[in-house]
């Protein structure tokens, strides 16, 4: 059995080497480049990310975050791919698995379903442990917070995998179909990129 993180840290690598750095990604605000820093804080640096808002060490995180992006961008897709030093917990399989599964397979959608001649009756393809790990996943973090963010109660369907319904009782119902990384996409704020069936209750 494959490492389903591992796997998709191999399609995130090779999606932000396919791109110039600039090239837009899903994820507002960030270009390529963006994403492969926050890949490699979030390996080896996960102090910056919250540094950076802080009073006393915020400048000292902003300096290093510049520092890595001096590095340039084939460095840090480098950095993408080789992963977090081995002394991090992330390095075991169950934990790299159980953090960076959903994470990495959300930012390389975030990276290909960005550019301008990505075709969506092309997409990659997906395995099956991969798909039953992030309907696993996803149930218990990106649906219901999905239903929190939109005060909704979301009824979310995946054939072959199953259903689960989130949200306050009274609050309006929507229906979701699709496959699980597609449901992910839509639950983690991908909507418009995403592949699913909507039904108002």
């Amino acid at each position: 059995m494959s490492s389903t993180a591992s796997e998709q840290r191999k399609a995130l690598a090779s999606a932000l080497r396919a791109v110039a750095p600039d090239a837009p990604t899903l994820c507002e605000g960030w270009a390529a480049e963006d994403l492969a820093v926050h890949i490699v804080i979030r390996d080896s640096r996960p102090d910056l990310l919250v540094g950076q808002g802080l009073p006393v060490v915020g400048a000292k995180a902003r300096n290093a975050i510049a520092s890595l992006k001096a590095e340039g961008y084939e460095y840090l897709v480098d950095r993408v791919s080789i992963g977090p030093p081995s002394y991090f917990p992330q390095t075991i399989e169950p934990v790299n698995d159980a953090m960076n599964s959903a994470e990495f397979y959300i930012h390389t959608e975030d990276v290909l379903r960005a550019q301008h001649d990505f075709d969506p009756h092309q997409r990659r393809d997906v395995s099956e442990e991969l798909r039953k790990r992030l309907w696993k996943q996803s149930s218990m973090s990106f649906f219901p917070m999905a239903a929190r963010k939109q005060n909704r109660r979301i009824s979310f369907f995946s054939p072959g995998y199953g259903a689960t319904t989130r949200g306050p009782a009274t609050a309006p119902l929507v229906m979701v179909h699709g496959a699980p990384e597609e449901l992910t996409l839509w639950a983690a704020g991908r909507a418009d990129k995403a592949e699913v069936d909507i039904t108002e209750a």
